[in-house]
């Protein structure tokens, strides 16, 4: 039997998992969605399903885990896109991770039970990815150098201003042109800071 050929058929198992549950959450809400339930939307047994979490709690942290891993790149995808001026970069980055985030949660009915089960489960890979795509906007920032000396305090208002932003809006579309706004509105408030505090 070849081993790599079975560890790669096991981890397409477990992905299938995650999958169903994050589609099943996405439905029915965190409380109403089970073991069960899951293993029949994977296709795979409940043996199988149980060898790879023990219970819906562990699940719904590895779906949490895939969706940080998702926001995460679809951040960093933006920032990277070349010969691409540095404000649209972070509009698109922004935007990217609050679309996501519309498309994966936001658009549930079971919406404010899913962020509730977020912060008592995943709380931790939710503050982790805060910190990274901080870090991000903060190194992206710093590239341009009216804005360099500002950089962290740019990209906290930046990225916590626009969540509250986003959090508030209706549907994706009125998401994007509320925050593109609102970026664009910030970046041009921090240049003429820059040049105001060049020319004193």
């Amino acid at each position: 039997m070849d081993v790599a050929a079975a560890e790669d058929r096991e981890g397409t198992a477990e992905r299938r998992c995650i999958r169903a549950a994050e589609e099943l959450f996405k439905r029915f809400g965190f409380r109403a969605v089970t073991m069960e339930a899951v293993a029949r939307g994977a296709s795979v047994s409940k043996v199988t399903l149980y060898s790879y979490f023990k219970n819906k709690d562990e699940l719904f942290l590895a779906v949490c885990k895939r969706m940080a891993k998702l926001l995460l790149g679809a951040v960093n995808r933006a920032l990277r896109e070349p010969k691409t001026p540095l404000d649209a970069r972070l509009a698109s980055a922004v935007i990217a991770k609050h679309e996501m985030v519309f498309a994966l949660v936001r658009g549930s009915p079971h919406a404010a039970e899913l962020f509730s089960s977020k912060d008592a489960l995943a709380g931790d890979v939710f503050a982790e990815l805060d910190l990274e795509i901080l870090a991000a906007l903060e190194n992206a920032i710093a590239e341009h150098p009216a804005f360099a000396p500002r950089a962290g305090r740019l990209s906290r208002a930046l990225y916590f201003g626009s969540a509250d932003l986003a959090a508030r809006c209706d549907g994706a579309a009125a998401m994007r042109d509320d925050v593109a706004d609102f970026i664009a509105v910030h970046l041009a408030g921090a240049r003429a800071l820059g040049r105001k505090k060049s020319r004193s």
